[in-house]
């Protein structure tokens, strides 16, 4: 699985994702190939919105914000990835932001022995005009592994007034489960993603994204969504397709299907429960194709946000039975996520 933020937004629309974020984890980690589950992020913040100098004489790095993620991802095969990794940014003297982040990560599989992961990342942004480009490097460490280089870039610019479109790219260890990291799998993934705002209750997000990977496999992924807000209530279709060059599966650890499809429809509520806690709900339900077989699959999930003065905290399920593998059986996928972010 990968790293993880959480891909579900609030009411208040506090939870964001970036761009690099959001194409590592959607095709990495089985319980988010439920499309369903993913809600895009707001566009970006127009140029010259948002945004303040820095006054004279300010420190060299001045601490914004502080956020921290936990994800728990287990299914029914007793595969688990858990995630914790704290992230702290703050704004350079000449407007530019700058972020730090490390963690700690575990991965568990039966007759695997146990995988620890602790990450180290830097990530620089600038705006430049009309662009937001963001670059980040690291390292991985791992406590019987080899390290391993982690590198990440996007650039994001606005199509007119209600479009925007990002392109990424992303290189590490392929954190799909711990049979992945013990083969030493890394990738490459890069692709563009749209989103367009096409009505203020009508929206479109695009990804798409091709894979390469060390042991000789490549990957080509898609996901779209429409959606409709009707008030506080949101319904969406969603189409995910993803196939492999070949299926390593039972040799390299991962799920890497020749043919595989998902295509659901989502209704969903979100709403402020009280003045400091907003909530949202969301079930889907669909067929999905694997290796040319047809099943239904279905999920939900639950976010809630709570919000302290200058801290949120986020807790959030979900549920999926959308495929992870080809074992043959039914898949249960199941995650228990949190974030709290702090505002200095």
């Amino acid at each position: 699985m990968s790293r993880p933020p959480t891909l579900l937004s609030t009411t208040a629309g506090s939870l964001q994702t970036d761009s690099s974020q959001a194409a590592d984890l959607l095709g990495s980690s089985p319980e988010n190939l439920n499309p369903g589950l993913y809600v895009p992020p707001a566009p970006p913040t127009p140029p010259g919105e948002g945004a303040t100098p820095p006054e004279p004489g300010a420190p060299l790095w001045q601490i914004e914000t502080l956020t921290v993620d936990f994800r728990d991802d287990f299914n029914n095969f007793d595969q688990g990835n858990r995630f914790f990794e704290p992230t702290v940014t703050g704004r350079l003297a000449n407007g530019d932001r700058l972020s730090f982040s490390t963690g700690l990560n575990s991965f568990t599989q039966p007759a695997v022995d146990r995988v620890l992961n602790v990450p180290l990342r830097a990530a620089w942004t600038r705006q430049m005009g009309d662009f937001t480009t963001t670059l980040g490097a690291g390292v991985d460490v791992f406590d019987r592994l080899p390290l391993a280089l982690n590198l990440t870039a996007s650039t994001t610019v606005p199509i007119g007034n209600s479009a925007t479109l990002s392109l990424n790219l992303n290189q590490g260890p392929y954190k799909f489960n711990a049979t992945s990291l013990q083969n030493q799998i890394t990738a490459w993934r890069y692709g563009p993603n749209l989103y367009w705002q096409i009505t203020p209750n009508t929206s479109l997000f695009s990804q798409l994204r091709l894979g390469n990977f060390n042991d000789g496999n490549w990957e080509q992924q898609s996901f779209t969504r429409l959606e409709q807000r009707l008030g506080e209530f949101t319904v969406a279709a969603n189409l995910f397709n993803w196939s492999f060059s070949r299926d390593v599966e039972a040799t390299n650890g991962y799920f890497s299907p020749p043919d595989f499809l998902v295509t659901n429809a989502e209704l969903a509520w979100r709403g402020q429960v009280f003045s400091d806690l907003a909530c949202r709900v969301a079930g889907t339900l669909g067929p999905q194709r694997l290796l040319g077989e047809w099943s239904l699959t279905y999920g939900y999930e639950a976010l809630c946000t709570v919000q302290l003065n200058q801290v949120e905290v986020d807790l959030g399920y979900a549920f999926s039975t959308v495929a992870a593998g080809t074992g043959g059986s039914t898949y249960s996928n199941r995650s228990f996520r949190s974030q709290v972010r702090a505002r200095f």
